[in-house]
């Protein structure tokens, strides 16, 4: 092999490997395969809340008339910088069809994702054919309080099988 092969066979497994470090290095904070729809909500102070509805598989055998499905809905606050700092979400399961749908469990949780931010009253439930969660963040800075943001999530059927 000559001296030009040498480098460029180098040159190839340094490109390689930069290109796999890059690919494990900036994975997005959620997985796309089982995301249904997402939204973006831009807040004043530059950051934003990414609200995902996500499918949560399961194995039921369905009755023909009604069905019976799992989702999650989360609300990620992300700073100026796009960084996760905290998120809320609640996870659902729901009946519907034959004109009608219903929420029969719904599983709140929130946690921080950022040492700067702590994350406190965490409250869910279920009304008809809603789920919903709330959560707050507090930012500290030195041991004070100096941002703090309340959000909620709600996710609901329609009697189609439509989560928003």
């Amino acid at each position: 092999m000559t001296a030009k092969g040498k480098i460029m066979k180098k040159l190839s497994t340094i490109f390689a490997v930069v290109t796999l470090l890059l690919t494990f290095t900036f994975q997005p904070a959620f997985a796309a395969d089982n995301v249904i729809s997402m939204e973006v909500e831009y807040l004043e102070d530059g950051g934003r809340y990414v609200t995902i509805i996500e499918d949560v598989p399961t194995s039921d055998i369905q009755p023909l008339s009604t069905k019976t499905e799992t989702k999650s809905k989360t609300a990620y606050y992300e700073n100026a910088a796009g960084k996760v700092m905290w998120y809320v979400k609640v996870t659902g399961t729901f009946t519907y069809g034959d004109g009608t749908s219903k929420c029969i469990s719904a599983t709140p949780s929130a946690a921080s994702q950022n040492s700067d931010w702590k994350v406190s009253n965490v409250t869910g439930g279920k009304s008809g054919n809603k789920a919903y969660a709330t959560a707050t963040g507090k930012k500290y800075l030195d041991g004070t309080v100096i941002d703090t943001k309340t959000k909620t999530v709600t996710l609901t059927c329609s009697p189609t099988g439509v989560f928003s």
